[in-house]
């Protein structure tokens, strides 16, 4: 069934068309542009404005016509207003105040939309169905252009530039949010429509999220797919015990298939030493072969760190190529590791043999700096969880984690802790984030280099250093009255799309700083002031 109708306090106080379209237009040009141009969210929220204002100039002030009952019961309204004026009231302790200012100004549409929303009076139904259908529009147009720009130019492409409208990241927010609120309606409704709109966005989303490499793109999609199951089975028409059963046996059986293939990336993560009885004791040409059998790095299933025979490699390579040995390739990396990986990636011991099986296409690859043979085989997701295996070998080897995007994010996390434990009360201030963190990294003599000590990639500490603990509380207050008050307009309907939308953003904020982007805080603002309006008067 379809979500039943029921009055806003537009049509309480009776509905003016021209304050409507003027809404409607402004919804559906935001839903447009939100995975297309940040140019475009920003007509959006202009646009937003000028409807509010016609709102205003119709309906008087927003106070008129409304008891304090309303008031009263906008927890999420309230929690919005006191998270931004505590972000302003950090400025009274931020030293650099101008960067406390453009901090604020990015996060000024988690501010605008739900003020606007929330205290319109616009038909939320209309709205709902609105921007359900043009978003799905929107991210399908997206989606189809960034798939045909890579494959217009897939040989020099670079994954991430497979999204070249908005960051791919924010991008597959918005089609694991899209893409579960058209399965939550085909179960409901169990239209055609809604299930062949599911399938193409699930379709599209899953190969520009194997395309971008997203891993956030490719946890989320599933997860938040999932999560539309469970909650399809909720309402009051399915409470039948039999239905109820169908769907909590169904969903303990998908949950249980997405668990077996996490446990089975998280055995091929797990560090194999090697074998040291296994290994070669010298090389065809005599010389001796040096083993590192502490050490798990393996490409391609071959441990990089055994059967090595320096001289020859050495001597060899010198022979092969017009870059040195101990010199640097092309990508300004150490040839010999490069070398080394390479010949690994390709079965093949690292000694003079080795060296002389590589075709001359091969040695061109080692001298552009490409490591493995995986690059050239595999793309996308499978060429991303190459490297996230590498990462991970690599650290616990002990190698530098500069420019490993997984394992730098633990050391962005414990340098975060670090400037909390430096103000543990009132953080460092709406400005000071980032000459703090910078600080805090030359402070402990960080292993990073210098172009890759970035913030915590995690907006529940980059709140909690910026604000302290009440900054931190007052976001996770804002996801959870989205929840707790969406249901107000339909007993059923719009909470559950809330707890789709609720979910995405919470899961986002723990591996990325959503909020400091704009398609980020568009994203989180927009849904937070479209599905948590609540329309008791």
């Amino acid at each position: 069934m379809m979500p039943p109708r029921t009055n806003t306090s537009s049509q309480v106080i009776g509905e003016n068309r021209q304050v409507q379209r003027a809404y409607d237009l402004a919804l559906i040009i935001t839903a447009i542009a939100l995975p297309f141009s940040n140019f475009l969210m920003s007509q959006g929220a202009f646009l937003l404005l000028f409807a509010w204002a016609l709102d205003r100039w119709h309906y008087g002030p927003i106070f008129r016509n409304r008891s304090w009952k309303f008031w009263r019961s906008q927890p999420l309204l309230w929690a919005v207003l006191a998270l931004f004026a505590w972000q302003l009231l950090g400025q009274l302790w931020t030293e650099d105040v101008a960067q406390g200012w453009r901090a604020l100004r990015i996060q000024l549409p988690l501010l605008a939309f739900p003020l606007v929303l929330i205290t319109g009076r616009w038909n939320q139904t209309r709205g709902l169905e609105l921007v359900q259908h043009t978003l799905a529009f929107s991210v399908t147009a997206a989606c189809v252009g960034a798939l045909w720009s890579g494959s217009a130019a897939a040989e020099t492409v670079e994954a991430r530039d497979w999204s070249p409208f908005i960051s791919h990241i924010r991008f597959s927010l918005m089609i694991a949010f899209i893409w579960s609120w058209w399965l939550l309606r085909a179960f409901e409704t169990k239209q055609w429509k809604a299930w062949g709109t599911a399938l193409v966005l699930c379709v599209l989303g899953t190969a520009f999220t194997w395309k971008t490499a997203s891993i956030t793109g490719a946890t989320l999609i599933p997860l938040s797919g999932l999560l539309a199951f469970l909650l399809a089975g909720t309402g009051e028409a399915d409470r039948r015990s039999s239905k109820v059963a169908f769907r909590r046996n169904g969903f303990i059986g998908l949950l249980t298939v997405f668990l077996a293939m996490v446990a089975f990336a998280m055995n091929s993560l797990w560090p194999r030493y090697p074998d040291p009885e296994a290994l070669g004791v010298k090389s065809e040409g005599g010389e001796q072969y040096q083993h590192f059998t502490e050490r798990c790095l393996r490409e391609n299933g071959e441990h990089v760190w055994t059967n090595i025979a320096w001289s020859e490699l050495s001597e060899t390579w010198n022979e092969r190529s017009t870059i040195a040995f101990k010199g640097m390739d092309e990508r300004n990396q150490a040839l010999e590791m490069t070398l080394l990986r390479y010949l690994s990636s390709m079965g093949l011991k690292k000694d003079r043999l080795g060296v002389l099986a590589l075709t001359p296409s091969d040695v061109q690859l080692i001298e552009s700096g490409v490591p493995t043979v995986l690059e050239v085989k595999h793309g996308g997701l499978r060429r991303r969880w190459d490297i996230v295996q590498f990462e991970i070998w690599n650290a616990v080897d002990g190698g530098n984690p500069s420019g490993h995007s997984l394992v730098q994010r633990f050391l962005f996390l414990k340098n975060a802790f670090g400037v909390f434990q430096s103000h543990p009360a009132l953080g460092v201030g709406t400005g000071d984030v980032p000459d703090a963190i910078a600080a805090s990294y030359e402070q402990a003599n960080s292993p990073l280099r210098p172009e890759f000590r970035l913030r915590p990639h995690n907006q529940y500490i980059t709140f909690l250093i910026s604000g302290g603990p009440l900054s931190m509380l007052l976001w996770m207050a804002i996801l959870v009255a989205l929840v707790s008050v969406s249901g107000s307009a339909f007993p059923t309907y719009p909470i559950r799309v809330a707890c789709l939308a609720g979910f995405i953003l919470a899961l986002s904020c723990m591996t990325e700083d959503t909020l400091e982007t704009q398609a980020g805080v568009t994203l989180a603002g927009f849904l937070i002031g479209l599905i948590g309006k609540r329309t008791i008067r």
